[in-house]
């Protein structure tokens, strides 16, 4: 039976395995190979509330892994990360420092002290994606060892979703590794085992939206997903005369002493936006009203006559003490600080008006795939340069970078082809997302170049897109199939032989 082509995506990590795997892997052996794109933050957040909208892309830059099990009980990870994601690493063990004698893996304060001992802490990440997967019962216990190579061809710099990328292709490769298959492979479940996994592994808190996208991104499509206790997930087909650029300017919002850090911010955003939903459904209980799930599920006419019973700011022991009987938001005073000063309204505009943007956005792309009328598009594009607005105005998120490369794009505008733009990610990184027109891509990297020049900064542009891990994720086959023996030449038994030789003679 002839092997299964190699799909295209797969070609540069063939080649990269054909080159670097040396005795890890055995290329004339049936593997398997996974992988899992990297994505870009278009709208929607802070938070994932039942309710709200969030609207990403996956991009045409993935985490890869293959995977090949051994007739012994070794295990061999070779790890070709950037930079940012620890770089060159390497792991030889066996299956009996990961998994108990009964089946189990072994309890996580073992497994952390067994890698802090040997100095490869930086193996709790695949820890992480393995008992995500154990925990949402998708995993089975390996009955032999296995040789694993995962390789990143995501950017070197953070905010192109590394972290899920990389979650989404080793939970596959752990899968394909012990028998399950692959028509029993639920793409949301793997989702939120990575999800699970980063954080009860890691005390990393990675969107459900991030590791969705890469796990169920389709190509040439933004996926609109509606949060709620199962997301609502809608492919968007991006129309051939678009394209939506991730633009790493190197412009984090910078950190005075004393402030908060990216993450740090972004948590504390969606705390901000808790709060102040909490507060908003105490007040609409005390008039027997039904409260609300989520900020998406406030129209912006609504939130106009409900405003007023948001506080701009509260204190945190104040609004603990609101709250102090309430069994319903015991989780949420936990991570309130009753010494600090929290703003409610502005964060809580800023997220009814978010997820609207988001269905508007998604509207607007449609009736511009429908009709062609370029005023829907140059609509959507008003719709990310709002969010910006919103980010910087109301949350504060800003740099002289993005508002140099924001004020370079709203000039060249509608004319150049390019749309809109807005800073990804709440500023955890320096990508922004650009709605250009297809014939405007070479001119938004030589923007970025413009930039790069002015700045003295990196910049990295990715315009095209990707099938999720699980849509496209997985190959099975022999790489380098061996070279069939030559037949060998039948010889004629020795009695014939002897009879053509006497008639010869006689003749």
């Amino acid at each position: 039976m002839p092997e299964p082509a190699l799909p295209p995506n797969y070609l540069p990590f063939a080649a990269l395995l054909r080159g670097e795997s040396g005795e890890d892997l055995q290329l004339d052996e049936p593997l398997w190979l996974t992988s899992a794109p990297g994505r870009l933050d278009l709208l929607g957040g802070p938070g994932e509330r039942s309710g709200t909208a969030s609207l990403a892309m996956p991009l045409a830059r993935s985490v890869y892994c293959a995977i090949q099990n051994r007739a012994d009980q070794e295990i061999r990870i070779r790890c070709l990360l950037p930079a940012a994601r620890g770089g060159i690493r390497t792991w030889n063990g066996a299956v009996s420092d990961l998994y108990t004698k009964k089946g189990p893996p072994r309890s996580l304060a073992v497994l952390r002290q067994f890698f802090a001992e040997t100095g490869h802490e930086w193996m709790m990440t695949l820890v992480a994606s393995m008992l995500g997967l154990r925990r949402t019962r998708q995993l089975n216990t390996p009955k032999v060892g296995f040789s694993m190579v995962i390789w990143s061809r995501l950017p070197d710099e953070t905010g192109f979703g590394e972290r899920a990328a990389f979650g989404v292709s080793t939970a596959l490769a752990f899968k394909a590794s012990t028998g399950l298959a692959k028509k029993r492979v639920d793409g949301i479940q793997v989702a939120r085992a990575v999800v699970h996994g980063a954080l009860e592994v890691l005390d990393e808190e990675i969107p459900l939206s991030e590791t969705l996208c890469s796990a169920l991104g389709r190509r040439n499509c933004l996926l609109h997903i509606e949060h709620g206790i199962e997301p609502s997930m809608q492919w968007v087909p991006l129309p051939q005369q678009c394209a939506v650029g991730a633009v790493d300017i190197g412009a984090v919002p910078e950190v005075a002493e004393g402030e908060l850090g990216p993450e740090a911010r972004r948590k504390r955003l969606e705390l901000q936006a808790e709060m102040a939903l909490a507060i908003l459904n105490n007040e609409l209980k005390k008039d027997k009203k039904m409260p609300f799930t989520g900020w998406g599920r406030v129209a912006p006419k609504e939130w106009d006559k409900l405003k007023a019973l948001v506080p701009s700011q509260i204190a945190g022991a104040e609004w603990l003490q609101l709250f102090r009987r309430s069994k319903d938001q015991a989780e949420l005073a936990n991570l309130v600080d009753k010494d600090s000063t929290y703003r409610l309204r502005s964060i809580a505009e800023f997220s009814v008006d978010e997820s609207e943007r988001v269905r508007r956005f998604v509207s607007n792309v449609g009736e511009y795939a429908r009709t062609l009328r370029e005023a829907f598009m140059v609509e959507a594009g008003r719709n990310l340069n709002r969010s910006q607005k919103a980010l910087s105005e109301r949350v504060g998120l800003n740099t002289d970078a993005v508002e140099g490369i924001m004020a370079d794009i709203k000039a060249r505008g509608r004319n150049e082809g390019m749309f809109g733009a807005r800073l990804a990610d709440f500023g955890r990184s320096g990508v922004m997302a650009v709605l250009v027109h297809q014939s405007s891509r070479q001119k938004l990297r030589d923007l970025a170049e413009t930039h790069r020049i002015r700045n003295a900064a990196h910049v990295n542009v990715v315009t095209d897109t990707e099938d999720g891990g699980v849509l496209s994720g997985w190959w099975n086959g022999i790489l380098d199939p061996r070279e069939p023996d030559p037949p060998a030449a039948a010889e004629e038994p020795a009695a014939k032989a002897d009879g053509k030789a006497v008639r010869a003679k006689k003749g």
